[in-house]
Order: C-alpha cells, then sequence, then structure tokens
C-alpha cells in the first residue's frame, strides 16, 4: 500500500526576534526589552505530512517548553491516525535527545503494529527533514517582523500564519 511521509520537528516562536543589531543616535545606545523564558515563548510541534503531490501541515501548540512527553503525546496521536486510517505512516525526525527518550521508545514496536514507524535522520542534517522550510517561512515571512506585548499577542499572530499554511490542529 501507499506510504505517508511525515516530517516531525519543534520550533520556537518568542515574543521579540533575537537582535542581531541596530542603529542609534550618537552616545544614545538604544535599550531593547526583551522578554525571556516561558512568559514570552510559544512551542509548536508540527508535521508536514507528504502523500502522492500534496504536503499539509499539522501541529499543536505548546506553551512552554517542548519535552519528551509532550513528542509522546503527539506521536500517539499520529500512531492513532495511522491505526484508523489503515495507513502506513513514516515520521522523519531528527536526534534531539527527547525524541530518543525512554519514554518514546518505549512504544516503538506498538506504534509499527499500528502503522506508524519512526526514521531518524543522520546527526547534524536539518537540510533532510523538509519542515525546516516551513519554519523558515512562518519566522521570516508569514509573522510580522516586530516584538509582541504578550504571548496572547504572539499567539494570535502565530495561529493567523498557520491559517495561512492551512495548518491543520491536531
Amino acid at each position: 500500500g501507499e506510504i505517508v511521509l511525515k516530517y516531525l520537528d519543534e520550533a520556537g516562536f518568542s515574543l521579540s526576534l533575537p537582535l542581531s543589531y541596530t542603529w542609534s543616535l550618537k552616545n544614545q545606545p538604544m535599550r531593547v526589552p526583551k522578554h525571556w523564558g516561558n512568559a514570552g515563548r510559544i512551542n509548536v510541534i508540527g508535521t508536514l505530512a507528504c502523500c502522492k503531490d500534496k504536503q499539509h501541515l499539522e501541529y499543536r501548540l505548546r506553551e512552554g517548553r517542548c519535552k519528551a512527553e509532550q513528542v509522546e503525546h503527539y506521536l500517539e496521536t499520529l500512531a492513532q491516525q495511522a491505526h484508523q486510517q489503515g495507513s502506513q505512516v513514516v515520521i522523519v525526525l531528527d536526534n534531539a535527545g527527547f525524541h530518543k527518550a525512554k519514554r518514546i521508545k518505549k512504544h516503538f514496536d506498538r506504534w509499527q503494529d499500528m502503522g506508524l514507524t519512526l526514521w531518524f535522520q543522520p546527526p547534524y542534517s536539518p537540510q533532510f527533514n523538509l519542515i525546516e522550510t516551513v519554519w523558515k517561512k512562518l519566522k521570516g515571512f508569514l509573522l510580522p517582523r516586530r516584538c509582541y506585548n504578550n504571548r496572547e499577542d504572539l499567539k494570535v499572530s502565530l495561529l493567523a500564519a498557520l491559517d495561512i499554511l492551512q495548518a491543520m490542529l491536531i
């Protein structure tokens, strides 16, 4: 049968863009407020699904750090979908520690029986993960290049950008 290929990765979105340089008047240094930690960050776990000549983005938002537990729940959802649809799904993912955690590994055989197989990329090869281009488009083109006042404003903009991509919340 047909195999569905899905590229999984996580991306973080902050209240302010990283500041590499700026201009200011002489002897008047520019002060840019920064929002650190979970108070100013939204993470997205996503999969770019490739089937025949179509691609679509699936995602789940996470306010706070992305850990093995969130990846486990996301992969469990994908395994249940594969099982219900009777499809074979291969998930391509990088070698992040939380992708290879014990709580993930313990499900490998069961997920494979459900139709979900995990395939790990070679180390240090993000160019092989097609979802990286989606994150680049989101961060570089679809989100306004500005600072957000709070996490809710960031979330509204992020959801609008995901909507432009016709992404599906799972």
